[in-house]
């Protein structure tokens, strides 16, 4: 695209606020969960998930159930987190989720595959630009608003063993923006610049790999590993053109190039258990390691040039020599592990119609530090408590040669107040505290062939 612009200072500006953008985020999965009844449980599902959340959270449990699974649900949380006292406005996270599983038998060799997909309802990706020294929340900010895309496979070699395996796909930038014309110092009227802005989305994909253990009818065992996502953006800019000044014109070369992190999800290893005390009763706990201590600063690398003669111009004009880029800075976070449990009763059962209630509570740890220094990443603990319910309706032939499951749940999310007072008496930004809660809701429809 080429058009004019009237000036070069606030294009210059923009260009400077595109390379300091830095986002810890992952995928819409780690903050919203995948699948209305596996968020109602917590995500506490490992060791005996069997629907089309096997794409996220295990990927042995797509060959475990009956038949063919089809199901389309709607998740979304909305957030009241502050900072002093002041809304964050922070987005509505929300989205459409689309599954499908399918396990396969040929003779004796019993295997399966799944697709899973969360499609955001606001805007396909989103990227926010922001401000080092302006406090944020780091996790909810940009790191749902993406689509997720999970192909998975697995196979039961034998009754009680199931393996699985998949690829996830994810897609950094590219960017390149070139200027060029003239800038009239005094007649802006006369400034003729034009822009050509490209833009490349690439490919990347992280891996994931699962297994279950059916120890008996009431008792499951599973655990699952996902390896890390990076997705790093990079920005090049460049300007030449001129400098006007009457009829004096001075050549100007600028260029800016960045290189930073948009995406990052660390490795994770989560080890479940999932049994039935009482044949109504479903009692599940999961145990997830995350290796947040990898985590490459959000700081982006930037390479900064500024030429100019200006030994003809009327004017005296003051520019730097140099004009210092930015380096990254250590984010100093740690590794976190996250307990999640869950409960499934079976309220009531005929031979038309079950209907189950379901509680869930996750405690997620914060991985970042007390905002000491130059950084202002605000995120604190969360604690998340689900409860829900869902109706299978059984009584279906001919029509559907299986059931029609119906799941809801209400979510809630408290993050109390972290108080972050920097060591710096004169530092910019100054002591603050963040906190504040989330309410959340999801609905799904999903149709088993058996």
């Amino acid at each position: 695209m080429v058009r004019p612009i009237r000036t070069l200072g606030p294009l210059l500006g923009v260009l400077l606020t595109l390379g300091f953008v830095g986002r810890a985020s992952a995928t819409p999965g780690d903050t919203l969960g995948f699948g209305t009844r596996n968020i109602n449980l917590a995500g506490a599902v490992t060791a005996d998930v069997e629907d089309v959340g096997g794409n996220y959270y295990n990927p042995a449990g797509i060959v475990r159930g009956p038949g063919l699974r089809l199901t389309l649900s709607y998740v979304s949380m909305n957030s009241a987190l502050e900072i002093n006292g002041r809304d964050s406005n922070v987005e509505r996270m929300s989205g459409i989720t689309l599954g499908i599983v399918a396990p396969l038998r040929i003779g004796d060799f019993r295997f399966g595959f799944g697709v899973g997909v969360h499609l955001p309802d606001q805007r396909l990706s989103r990227t926010r630009s922001t401000i080092q020294s302006r406090p944020r929340w780091e996790r909810y900010d940009t790191r749902p608003h993406k689509v997720y895309l999970s192909t998975n496979i697995a196979f039961r070699p034998i009754d009680w063993l199931l393996i699985g395996a998949g690829i996830t796909f994810q897609s950094p930038s590219d960017l390149q923006l070139v200027i060029d014309g003239s800038a009239d110092l005094f007649r802006v009227s006369s400034t003729r610049l034009r822009h050509q802005f490209e833009g490349d989305l690439t490919s990347t994909r992280y891996p994931q790999l699962g297994a279950q253990i059916i120890a008996s009818d009431s008792l499951s065992f599973g655990i699952s590993w996902r390896g890390a996502l990076t997705l790093r953006n990079k920005l090049s800019a460049t300007v030449d053109g001129d400098v006007v000044v009457g009829t004096v014109m001075a050549p100007l070369d600028f260029s800016l190039v960045s290189d930073s992190v948009s995406t990052y999800m660390p490795q994770q290893l989560t080890l479940g258990v999932a049994a039935r005390p009482v044949e109504r009763l479903r009692v599940s706990m999961d145990l997830t390691w995350m290796d947040w201590s990898k985590h490459p600063s959000l700081i982006p690398t930037e390479v900064i040039t500024l030429e100019i003669d200006l030994s003809q111009l009327p004017v005296m004009l003051d520019i730097p020599e140099e004009i210092g880029g930015r380096s990254p800075i250590p984010m100093n976070m740690h590794d976190t592990l996250v307990p999640r449990v869950g409960i499934e009763f079976d309220a009531f059962r005929n031979d038309r119609m079950l209907f189950q209630t379901r509680l869930g509570y996750v405690y997620e740890g914060t991985p970042f530090p007390l905002q000491r220094g130059a950084t202002n990443f605000v995120d604190s603990d969360r604690h998340t408590i689900s409860l829900g319910a869902g109706l299978r309706l059984t009584d279906l032939e001919p029509t559907i040669p299986g059931y029609l499951q119906l799941d809801a749940y209400f979510q809630y999310a408290y993050l109390p107040t972290r108080y972050h007072q920097k060591d710096s008496l004169v530092d910019p930004v100054g002591d603050y505290r963040a906190g504040g809660q989330q309410y959340g809701f999801g609905l799904s429809l999903e149709v088993v062939f058996e």
